[in-house]
């Protein structure tokens, strides 16, 4: 997969890590939605992480679930 996005438009570390706990938020409600506890867990685990990571820093709001630029 190629980043075309130029380099002044390209999120931090810190805002990457969390776009990815908000995904991995939601992907942990939707195991435990679906009856599947231990892949909610281990999704929860990696937002954990992903938080920690972001040092704080919070994503934009998703338009249509597409990740902010």
């Amino acid at each position: 997969m190629s980043d075309l996005t130029p380099a002044d438009e390209r999120p931090t570390p810190q805002a990457a890590a969390a776009y990815i706990a908000d995904l991995t938020g939601d992907l942990a409600r939707m195991a435990r939605r679906h009856g599947l506890p231990t892949l909610g867990y281990i999704l929860d685990m990696a937002r954990v992480e992903a938080e920690a990571s972001s040092g704080g820093a919070r994503t934009q709001p998703r338009t249509n679930g597409v990740p902010p630029r």
